[in-house]
């Protein structure tokens, strides 16, 4: 073969292969909040929430069946409980655990948060046309959501759906690619995997009817949808409310979402789900911050809110009122649109009366001058490095306390459930609620919970008895109502501190168990 032969089968292909690794500052502003989120997803424990979930799973799995009343605690054993909102996140969870054990399960859920950080930031990349802009939103986002959200938990696949429903809808609504065929589908799987999916029929009927309204009001214009256009994303409005259906509980499914979010007990005695108080620091990092600064951002910019964008600002700024939780779903849907205007500002600041808008165009034209791709090789390679040592495989190993060598919440009972199952104990134990969940997991059939992160099947009277007991100096009579048998208490719970040394106290009651975490004591006969 000849030198000119070899030079035209051989350069094209090193031509491509060296453009395609070619790797800018500006690709790493876009993988900075991707990189973020994946380190809070492994560095946050598995808590204590989650393991009744996964008990769930496994008994779906190896019963072939849903089950239909309670059977999990001993003091509410018969009663009817609906699983069928979590079903299937409940039995994904089980199946990851036998595949891949607690760190599959955390990776699993950190490939989430970075999925739906993905889709934001492609949100504001198509919204700003700027790297840095759309990265700084999408990581801001990152800090305030994924920071109390993070969590192994069935809502996750929530955030992630109603994250995919807005982004396919922005898209269709901007003439970008169209996806809206695949909300059908997506509504199959979101509803049975958790009970929030009516906030995608929500959020479809919103931008249908918004942009129905805007078609009436405005005529043919560039920004607004086409006749065609409007009743295909009424086809597929219908369409996703009747994939609602494809659920083992049928139309009964909805009926059972408005009793949770109606339930006495959870709105008083669950934190998320109370009115976010503005002086809580959560409240304000979901919620009161992100309102905040968009109105801020809106009020300025010289764009104005069309009539969409103002009613789904609106709507999911009343519903951020009604709960903690709900905060979420206003920050993930308002960040785009806060990313839109502050490109209008920054152009409003490079205006030529500005002093130091020839400064900021000077800094751009030099940012853009730089062409050395290899310090982004370098970065991209200490990220990847730190990614792989964070890892819930790797973090373990390397036994720093600072990184969290555990995968489990530090207050979660190990050390007690390990020596109650060593023993083989029977009996009715009393415990706090943060317990009863990986009591569940643990110990169940041989030990149920006498109460868990299922508040609303217990009920206000039952939960306002159970918090009475913990500064009642009549405790013991209380127990006995129960035929308490073993008394299972923290260490570094404040709320249980009295219980705690009354018990110690007590000649009723004898220790059987003590470590750093948590304290067992069983009654004497």
């Amino acid at each position: 073969m000849d030198h000119e032969t070899r030079e035209r089968l051989f350069e094209p292909v090193g031509v491509a292969t060296v453009a395609r690794l070619r790797l800018s500052v500006q690709h790493l502003w876009t993988l900075l909040p991707l990189f973020a989120v994946a380190w809070l997803g492994f560095m946050r424990p598995i808590g204590r929430d989650f393991w009744w979930h996964l008990k769930v799973g496994q008994i779906i799995v190896q019963t072939r069946q849903i089950p239909s009343v309670d059977a999990l605690s001993f003091t509410y054993t018969g009663q009817p409980f609906a699983y069928v909102q979590y079903w299937l996140s409940e039995v994904s969870y089980y199946l990851m655990l036998r595949v891949g054990g607690l760190p599959l399960v955390i990776a699993l859920n950190s490939l989430l948060l970075v999925l739906c950080t993905w889709l934001i930031l492609r949100l504001c990349l198509e919204a700003t046309h700027s790297t840095r802009l759309a990265a700084l939103c999408s990581l801001v986002t990152v800090l305030l959501v994924m920071s109390l959200y993070s969590l192994v938990r069935p809502q996750l696949y929530s955030i992630v759906l109603f994250t995919v429903f807005y982004w396919i809808l922005w898209r269709y609504r901007d003439g970008r690619r169209d996806l809206l065929w695949c909300l059908p589908a997506l509504m199959v799987l979101w509803v049975n995997l958790h009970g929030a999916f009516f906030l995608g029929i929500a959020l479809l009927g919103l931008v249908w009817g918004c942009e129905a309204l805007r078609r009436m009001l405005h005529g043919p214009r560039q920004d607004v949808l086409e006749p065609a256009a409007l009743v295909k994303l009424g086809l597929v409005l219908v369409l996703t409310a009747l994939a609602c259906l494809l659920n083992p509980a049928g139309l009964r499914t909805l009926d059972l979402v408005s009793q949770l979010q109606a339930s006495p007990a959870v709105r008083l005695f669950v934190t998320e789900w109370q009115v976010p108080n503005i002086g809580d620091p959560a409240a304000l990092l979901v919620y009161y911050g992100p309102l905040f600064v968009a109105v801020c951002v809106f009020f300025y910019s010289p764009r104005r809110l069309n009539l969409t964008e103002l009613v789904l600002f609106l709507a999911f700024a009343l519903l951020g009122l009604t709960a903690l939780r709900n905060g979420v779903w206003f920050t993930l849907m308002v960040t785009p649109m806060v990313a839109r205007h502050l490109v209008e500002l920054r152009e409003l600041l490079r205006r030529p009366r500005w002093a130091w808008s020839e400064r900021l165009r000077t800094r751009a034209a030099t940012r853009g001058a730089v062409t050395h791709d290899w310090p982004a090789w370098f970065i991209l390679t200490c990220l990847a490095a730190i990614t792989v040592l964070l890892s819930p495989w790797v973090r373990p190993l390397l036994g720093i306390d600072r990184l969290g060598a555990q995968l489990v919440d530090k207050g979660t009972p190990v050390g007690a459930m390990d020596y109650m199952a060593a023993q083989h104990l029977l009996g009715n134990t009393f415990h706090p609620e943060e317990c009863g969940d990986y009591l569940i997991w643990r110990l169940w059939p041989q030990q149920r919970s006498f109460i868990d992160g299922r508040i609303h099947l217990f009920g206000e009277a039952f939960v306002r008895d159970y918090l009475q007991t913990f500064s009642d100096p009549d405790w013991e009579t209380r127990l006995a109502r129960y035929d308490i048998r073993y008394l299972l208490l923290p260490k570094t719970d404040a709320h249980s501190a009295f219980l705690l040394s009354s018990a110690r106290q007590s000649a009723h009651w004898v220790l059987m168990y003590e470590d750093d975490v948590s304290v067992l004591f069983e009654k004497r006969s």
